[in-house]
């Protein structure tokens, strides 16, 4: 039994397996589309997400998961451990945090913390791995919060966007809106970093903007860990992490898929790259 236990939410986009692994537990956020609701990853998987997305005339909704949520995974972790540490989608983007903070004051806040990712998806991921790993490794509570917080601000994503629209939809559009109401052939690429989506440029094809994307990646400076994302874009996606793997013959590149609460706002085709860089 290590001292802390890990909880985070959904838009981590874990894979289950590595979720039990770890042990962590995992909270979803709620997706309200045509009347129903579902839970992240549980009642709607990402390939059925993206087939209805792409031909829908209507935009799902998505939500911070409840309180009762929150409280109850703290609950489960806390029979096992002495604390709990929650490490959450960023609060810029997303009301998640403060519900999460509110749960933990709400069950025992001396042995609940709270952590803001300021990102999301894969790098949302490692921050929980992290925490796990040095959990077992008899880190305390304190010690582990402030670990993750460096970490966290070695933390960057750059995503290329087929289209802007589902982030103006849904409202999280922020500073990017500098580059809406372009031809609609070029393709915008975006960071988020800090919880922050910004602007970087956009590229006029779709080829042009995947090699570009590479070479932004590589003038981040030295990276301690890559991985790349998609929704619904797994050739593109392909494609990337093939000129990354020879730019980075050394390092690993994992792969993943967003789940449909982070593609609701990224809309299908999106191809992300996280980076962790070195110290």
């Amino acid at each position: 039994m290590t001292t802390v236990g890990v909880v985070t939410d959904s838009t981590a986009d874990l894979q289950p397996a590595l979720q039990e692994r770890l042990g962590l537990g995992v909270v979803p956020l709620i997706i309200n589309w045509d009347g129903k609701t579902f839970r992240d990853k549980l009642d709607l998987s990402a390939g059925e997400f993206y087939r209805r997305l792409r031909t829908s005339k209507t935009l799902p909704r998505t939500g911070a998961p409840s309180l009762a949520a929150f409280e109850s995974a703290f609950r489960e972790q806390l029979k096992q451990h002495e604390a709990v540490v929650s490490v959450n989608l960023a609060a810029k983007l997303s009301g998640t945090y403060e519900v999460a903070r509110k749960a933990a004051e709400s069950v025992d806040p001396r042995r609940i913390a709270v952590v803001d990712s300021g990102s999301v998806s894969v790098c949302l991921g490692w921050l929980a791995e992290m925490a796990t790993t040095l959990a077992r490794q008899g880190m305390g509570l304190h010690e582990l919060v402030e670990r993750l917080e460096e970490a966290r601000g070695r933390l960057r994503i750059l995503a290329l966007l087929e289209t802007l629209e589902f982030l103006k939809r849904g409202g999280r559009i922020g500073r990017a809106a500098a580059l809406a109401g372009t031809l609609l052939s070029v393709k915008p690429i975006l960071s988020v970093r800090e919880g922050e989506v910004a602007p970087v440029e956009r590229v006029r094809t779709m080829n042009g903007a995947l090699r570009r994307l590479v070479e932004l990646v590589v003038a981040q400076g030295p990276v301690e860990r890559l991985g790349v994302i998609h929704s619904d874009a797994a050739a593109n996606a392909a494609e990337v992490e093939k000129q990354l793997r020879v730019r980075y013959p050394d390092l690993s590149v994992e792969r993943g898929e967003l789940g449909p609460v982070v593609g609701t706002h990224g809309g299908p085709g999106l191809v992300g790259v996280g980076i962790l860089l070195a110290r």
